[in-house]
């Protein structure tokens, strides 16, 4: 009779015998492991998987806008201002007679960009920033962590209105504008990551063969620095839309008939008595692709937090 000590021998020989892809597999099976551990948990939070449903679902319709869309994000109809919902406009018009939800389906691919470039590139600079204070420490540390300090200082809404108004009012502004006051914490979250990673064993071991600090930074301490990263950044991303779109309400976004959420909310909000549909159906949008990214980063969080996985 053979073992099972054995049959898994057998197994992990024969995996070896079908080449790179076997000896990956061989390799990597822990992670290949954990990773459908991870799967299996994040499968018993329903409000979790319904998270990455709205997201999966509202990144599809922005990607799918120009089919699905009934009308074009600026075509208008004079003949047809401010109706109510009906079979021909399913969330009814606007003041200058645009189809609302054919302008909800093109605002979402603006609100998610702007989403997804704000944190990607505050994670890029706060991955720099703080691997770099982290690692070297001293008086590096010193100085970028009160660098970071000063702008943690100021209200993050403030700040943004502020870079806002010195650069102009537009959407790639306001990106900016966000991204200058989403990367402190980013630094911060890394730096705090780095400082306990550099003293691994596996650090000094690629300290003594010769490795670069840069080689170092890059390969070993920022990868191994992602996790909290992860989670932040996907709860990050319902509150840069939501901000973009407060930033566009107050007019420091797009320009008056735009087809983006703040803005059609901005301009909809005058006709709050005669015509509420315009506020209430682009409202939604915002708070449902808010609630996803939410939902979503907190099933990511429980899944990632070893007391909750044990």
């Amino acid at each position: 009779m053979i073992t099972m000590a054995a049959t898994e021998a057998i197994t992990i020989t024969e995996i070896k015998k079908k080449g790179r892809v076997g000896q990956w597999l061989v390799k990597n099976d822990s992670r290949i492991k954990d990773l459908q551990y991870s799967i299996k948990l994040f499968s018993k939070s329903p409000l979790a998987v319904l998270g990455l449903f709205i997201i999966l679902f509202f990144v599809f319709v922005a990607i799918s806008a120009p089919y699905i869309a009934p009308y074009g994000d600026s075509q208008r109809n004079w003949y047809e201002i401010m109706k109510p919902p009906s079979a021909t406009h399913f969330f009814g018009t606007d003041d200058m007679g645009g189809d609302v939800f054919s302008r909800i389906i093109w605002g979402s691919r603006v609100s998610l960009y702007v989403g997804f470039v704000v944190v990607l590139s505050a994670i890029v600079i706060g991955a720099i920033v703080g691997g770099i204070s982290g690692y070297f420490g001293g008086i590096i540390d010193e100085l970028m962590m009160r660098v970071t300090d000063i702008f943690l200082a100021f209200p993050y809404l403030i700040f943004a209105m502020v870079i806002c108004a010195a650069l102009g009012r537009s959407t790639q502004n306001i990106m900016i504008a966000l991204t200058i006051t989403w990367w402190p914490s980013y630094a911060r979250i890394i730096r705090g990551q780095a400082l306990s990673i550099r003293e691994q064993k596996y650090i000094e071991s690629a300290k003594a063969v010769g490795g670069s600090d840069s080689h170092i930074i890059l390969r070993h301490l920022l990868p191994n620095s992602l996790s909290p990263v992860i989670v932040q950044s996907t709860m990050d991303l319902g509150g840069v839309i939501l901000t973009a779109a407060a930033l566009s309400f107050i007019g420091f976004g797009a320009q008056p008939g735009a087809a983006e959420w703040g803005r059609m909310v901005s301009d909809g909000s005058q006709f709050m008595m005669t015509a509420p549909w315009i506020v209430t159906f682009t409202g939604l949008a915002i708070l449902i692709a808010c609630l996803g990214f939410n939902l979503f980063g907190d099933g990511l969080r429980d899944i990632m937090d070893p007391k909750m996985r044990r």
